[in-house]
């Protein structure tokens, strides 16, 4: 950082900035206890890195005076880089720090272990970069999400079978990638990208309902993975002992009667067509989702239970199952053992377009708005240095 800025009063600025937007000089010292001279400095360390820029001017009041200037912060001045790899495609966004896709690119493309694979990743990224036309210098990072544990420490893989990544890390997947770069667990980043800039749900844990079954519990928009990331396997909750066998070897799971397969094997292969002929009072679709969320309804009241939190419905299904909860709602007060109306907790999600895309970049986002240290622009840049 430069000479003279600091972490704490960087942050604090450039915060109250983004949240108070246009904010005046004055009205920054006011609230943080700063000097004027002090906030002067910043403003200028800022504008000098691309930060912020100049707002409207502001009404100078009844009282009359100069008219006082409010700053607000450069929606373009950094991007970041979400990537999302399936076991049949991939998905790739470009946004702003405001969380705006600039850019946004799906490619059909089996996954493998591979490293042509991880050609094909880095290949991606430098696609969608030239397609959004951003100024690579700007770009903060790559996150990557995947399904499957990471260890913390480590940046390994430790559990991965749905797709086969089990013992790899950033530096087989990011290996093309000429950006600072991170993997991310695919529910969590599917869960951030809903709660994200949401200060209503303060504590909500979010089932992502996609080809497998994952989840994340999410208080004051901080992401809560517990020990060894187990949180977000909300799919390897027993619901029916000697049940269905599960990806994982077990039996009972709650993957194997959650999955958006179950649904789509009533639509041609198609979630969305399943809802359709729900909709139309198809007997076999009404059948299926009298099944399946007799079991959903099971796993959102242990949920409950433990958490005592909001629960929201993501995924391929809760893209699409938003009209249709009623039988879901009753099923989950009549598991309660207390008065229920889970009207109030249960919901379907909101970001239905590549949340797992968009909430990977927008965790290289967040840590950029917390982490001064990457405030600074290098001061040159070239590709795979």
């Amino acid at each position: 950082m430069g000479t003279g800025v600091t972490r704490s009063t960087t942050r604090a600025i450039y915060d109250f900035i983004w949240r108070h937007e246009p904010a005046t000089k004055n009205e920054i010292a006011a609230a943080l206890g700063i000097s004027l001279p002090t906030v002067s400095k910043y403003l200028t360390y800022f504008a000098r890195e691309g930060l912020i820029d100049v707002g409207s001017k502001l009404s100078s009041g009844a009282r009359g005076g100069r008219i006082p200037i409010g700053y607000v912060c450069r929606d373009n001045g950094r991007f970041a880089i979400g990537l999302d790899v399936t076991a049949e495609r991939t998905r790739c966004v470009v946004l702003n720090v405001r969380g705006e896709v600039l850019a946004n690119r799906r490619t059909p493309r089996a996954y493998s272990r591979d490293d042509d694979y991880f050609r094909f990743l880095g290949e991606e990224v430098a696609a969608v970069v030239a397609e959004s036309g951003i100024e690579e210098r700007r770009i903060l990072g790559v996150a990557i999400g995947v399904p499957g544990l990471i260890d913390e420490a480590s940046g390994v893989l430790y559990f991965g079978r749905v797709i086969d990544n089990l013992g790899l890390s950033i530096a087989d997947f990011g290996r093309y990638i000429p950006y600072s770069s991170r993997l991310v667990h695919d529910s969590e980043a599917a869960g951030f990208a809903e709660f994200w800039e949401r200060p209503t749900d303060t504590n909500a844990y979010y089932i992502s309902l996609g080809k497998s079954v994952g989840g994340s519990f999410h208080q004051r928009a901080a992401s809560h993975r517990g020990e060894r990331g187990l949180t977000s396997e909300v799919g390897h909750m027993r619901i029916h002992p000697r049940g269905r066998l599960c990806y994982c070897g077990r039996y009972g799971c709650m993957d194997p009667y959650c999955n958006s397969r179950v649904l789509a094997a009533s639509g041609d292969g198609s979630v969305g067509l399943f809802f359709e002929r729900l909709r139309s009072g198809e007997s076999a679709a009404v059948r299926a989702w009298d099944d399946y969320t007799s079991d959903l309804a099971i796993v959102i009241h242990n949920v409950r239970v433990m958490f005592g939190s909001r629960i929201i419905l993501g995924g391929d299904v809760g893209a699409k199952c938003g009209p249709d909860l009623e039988p879901l709602w009753r099923k989950v007060d009549d598991l309660s053992f207390l008065p229920s109306d889970s009207r109030s907790f249960l919901r379907a999600c909101t970001v239905t377009e590549y949340p797992i895309a968009l909430g990977s970049a927008l965790h290289v986002v967040d840590q950029f708005r917390n982490d001064p240290d990457r405030f600074a622009l290098p001061r040159s840049r070239t590709r795979g240095a």
